[in-house]
């Protein structure tokens, strides 16, 4: 029985005074009188039907429907002594599910809502890696948290992770499975099924829009997206992560076929053949840029990896100035022109 309020447990608490009490004369009658075993057992016959009788008496229907079956064996068999038992085992169980809630206020808890506060105001100053450059950042990145925060600040990092999900978190996230407290690991796990329902979710939305519609080249962009996308999350296991960029390539490469000067879907069919292990694919298909008076910014960093991957340095120093004549000034570009810097021919 789950006694779950306290007036129910000074019900229980008066049979059991009373069982106790008229125990008590019980023995003493066997002791002073020295009555018989058949007197005697039945005496306990009719202590046994007045108390289960009090208690259709005292408790509510709910509480008697659950107490009955226990207390009624209980009390024939071994007596006071049950029936002390019973009581203390609901006390126990009461004691200890006062504060229990449902499966739903669980997982609520997990990702609580995340409010204005200087705690949300730290780790929105956290680095969002590839927001901007990592000199730039005045907060330890979501790992360090990881690897040294507290309790308390791993779960907000875990939950501002599975809010605001990019692929750049998956490190970080990873870190958070394999977290030494089962906590962590029981809230990044969750997180990591979040984030992959999400992009399920998204992908038979995006399905459903290209069915209704299968000439829409904009929607079949955004899946090819989605496809990269979720390939990207590291979530998926290498097989998985592989099969999602070449669907994503199928789709670029039917559309670089219709437009085959387009340097972003040119980019875009690189960077996936490339990730693919297909590098001489990738600079086939990349070759005819090489001789434009001006490379195109997109183009750039699928460049110069097919040439390092390649080991075609030569090539790479030739064309090292061009390249880094393409890039901004924008902090994105930051690492890709100190690796470009290093094969211009002025430094040797």
């Amino acid at each position: 029985m789950l006694a779950s309020k306290p007036d129910a447990l000074r019900r229980q608490g008066g049979l059991v005074f009373a069982s106790l009490a008229a125990y008590s004369a019980l023995v003493f009658y066997g002791w002073y009188f020295a009555a018989s075993m058949p007197t005697l057992l039945l005496m306990h016959g009719v202590i046994s039907v007045l108390v289960m009788a009090g208690g259709v008496l005292l408790l509510g229907r709910d509480e008697l429907s659950a107490s009955l079956p226990l207390y009624g064996p209980s009390i024939v068999v071994l007596g006071p002594v049950g029936i002390t038992g019973c009581a203390l085992m609901d006390a126990v169980r009461w004691a200890t599910t006062r504060s229990k809630i449902s499966r739903e206020e669980w997982y609520e808890r997990l990702f609580p809502p995340t409010l204005t506060d200087r705690t949300k105001a730290l780790y929105e100053m956290i680095e969002w890696r590839g927001a901007k450059p990592r000199r730039e950042s005045t907060v330890a990145p979501f790992s360090q948290v990881l690897e040294h925060g507290s309790v308390a600040q791993k779960q907000a990092v875990v939950t501002l992770i599975a809010d605001h999900f990019t692929p750049e978190f998956a490190p970080a996230l990873q870190r958070a499975l394999n977290d030494p407290e089962p906590a962590i690991r029981v809230q990044a796990a969750t997180a990591a099924a979040r984030i992959e329902n999400a992009f399920l979710r998204r992908s038979v939305e995006l399905q459903e829009e290209h069915t209704k519609d299968s000439g829409n080249q904009a929607v079949a962009q955004a899946i090819a997206l989605h496809h990269e996308a979720y390939a990207r999350t590291g979530l998926l296991d290498l097989e998985r992560a592989s099969r999602e960029k070449r669907l994503a390539l199928e789709i670029h490469a039917k559309h670089l076929r219709a437009s085959p000067n387009d340097p972003v879907l040119t980019a875009a069919v690189a960077r996936l053949l490339l990730e693919l292990g297909r590098t001489q694919e990738a600079i086939c298909l990349l070759r005819p840029w090489l001789r434009a008076p001006s490379i195109p910014h997109a183009l750039v960093a699928p460049i110069g990896e097919a040439l390092f991957s390649l080991k075609r340095l030569w090539l790479l120093r030739r064309l090292s100035t061009r390249l880094l004549a393409s890039l901004t000034t924008e902090g994105a570009d930051a690492p890709l022109r100190d690796f470009l810097t290093l094969w211009t021919p002025s430094r040797g």
